[in-house]
């Protein structure tokens, strides 16, 4: 029988750590998995099976787990995955993945999530990113290490994020942003692009050394001073020789031009993609996982 008391329900069944702190008005569903250390302000709902580590500061309102917007999801057991040390604005929303997606949502360690995002089934958040005000990720989306959204942003369905790169504020994303530009819409525009290089974000990627950073600029002034020329560009580029982060850069940007309406994850769409095997808890693997159709 489940534990009621005027400011909290913690089903007997959650597992959750002795050092961590649930708030007032607080619910935590049977399925739930809480870390040590992690805060769960006031009225928070953590739902389905979804597993929370470590550190972690849930803000006043969010509602993580709750079942995807997707019609097509069936009432499977999927997943909710959040890391270590993320800090959640207040009224976050974070869905389960669902069975054609590949069963699982992840938020990676580091992340901050300001008041009022969304993020959707099957998307896949990696490392200290940021996320602003009312940032909206649609299903299948995967923001790469160091990325920043800024406020009222939206991403479409089956895009991708590049590291380290920017999306302006209130720019709808419909196409795959590469790594280390700042994509934004230029004045007097409304269809938004590559409008130069993100310098912060070149800045905070610390494995870079300066000859690193100085051949990376070189590539994306190349690259991005017409999109027009990208594909001819990245074959020049790619004859010269290129290694490292540049031929990381090129790799992405292939990858995105073979893809449909120029997002390289729509070949995941109906299977499943590869970051679920990379992922997935091994525990769940058994439970959840099933043949994937499509290598990636």
């Amino acid at each position: 029988m489940k534990t009621i008391t005027v400011l909290r329900e913690i089903d007997p069944a959650a597992r959750v750590a002795s050092s961590a702190t649930i708030g007032p008005y607080c619910v935590v569903g049977p399925h739930v998995t809480i870390g040590p250390d992690t805060v769960l302000q006031r009225r928070v709902c953590v739902t389905g099976h979804t597993i929370i580590g470590q550190g972690n500061m849930i803000g006043e309102g969010c509602v993580l787990g709750a079942i995807p917007q997707d019609l097509k999801y069936a009432g499977g057991v999927t997943l909710l995955v959040i890391g270590h040390r993320n800090r959640f604005g207040r009224n976050v929303t974070a869905h389960i993945g669902t069975e054609n997606g590949g069963y699982l949502t992840r938020i990676g360690d580091g992340n901050r999530l300001m008041d009022g995002c969304h993020i959707g089934h099957d998307s896949f958040i990696d490392d200290r990113t940021t996320l602003g005000r009312q940032v909206l990720l649609a299903g299948h989306i995967r923001v790469h290490e160091g990325a920043v959204l800024e406020d009222f942003s939206a991403v479409l369905q089956f895009c991708t994020i590049g590291q380290h790169s920017r999306v302006g504020r209130r720019v709808p994303v419909r196409r795959d942003v590469p790594p280390y530009t700042d994509f934004d819409c230029p004045d007097n525009e409304t269809t938004p692009s590559v409008t130069g290089i993100y310098e912060a974000g070149i800045a905070a990627a610390k494995r870079l050394d300066a000859e690193d950073k100085k051949e990376l600029r070189r590539a994306l002034a190349d690259l991005f001073d017409n999109e027009a020329a990208l594909a001819t560009k990245i074959e020049q580029l790619v004859n010269l020789g290129v290694d490292g982060e540049v031929a990381a850069l090129c790799e992405f940007c292939k990858r995105s031009l073979r893809g449909t309406y120029g997002r390289h994850r729509e070949m995941y769409r109906g299977v499943i993609p590869p970051e679920v095997d990379q992922f997935m808890p091994a525990e769940w693997k058994t439970i959840v996982r099933r043949p994937t159709s499509h290598s990636g």
